[in-house]
């Protein structure tokens, strides 16, 4: 036997310890991925079925004013976090334009319930 062939008969038996191992977490790993996988197709395919049978209704005054409530006391937060971050970061940093950049998907994101309430109120043509 050549040194070569030993070299890697040597090599061969010093990692098939390793080489299980690794192939036992690549197995496992394999096994929650199609977990995850039929989970989530699971769970997509139930809310499209959901999604279709879904035949929204228009709110009374009560449960409109309440939410526009909520959202006002949410959106009244929001600015007040922004307003205090962005004073910070005008007196200190120069270029910093994360924060603004957040606060300004903060702001897209309190606005997107106004738009619910918008097209939630519309009343739809009777489904048969």
């Amino acid at each position: 036997m050549g040194r070569i062939r030993y070299g890697l008969w040597w090599l061969d038996q010093a990692t098939t310890g390793p080489r299980s191992r690794v192939r036992a977490v690549g197995d496992g790993a394999a096994t929650v991925g199609r977990e995850l996988r039929w989970a989530t197709e699971l769970s997509v395919r139930s809310t499209v079925a959901g999604i279709d049978h879904v035949r929204p209704e228009p709110w009374g005054d009560r449960k409109l004013l309440v939410l526009v409530t909520v959202i006002a006391v949410g959106a009244l937060a929001v600015a007040l976090v922004l307003g205090v971050g962005m004073a910070r970061w005008a007196m200190t940093l120069s270029n910093a334009m994360p924060f603004a950049a957040v606060g300004a998907l903060a702001v897209g994101l309190a606005f997107l319930p106004l738009a619910y309430l918008v097209f939630v109120s519309k009343r739809r043509g009777r489904r048969s």
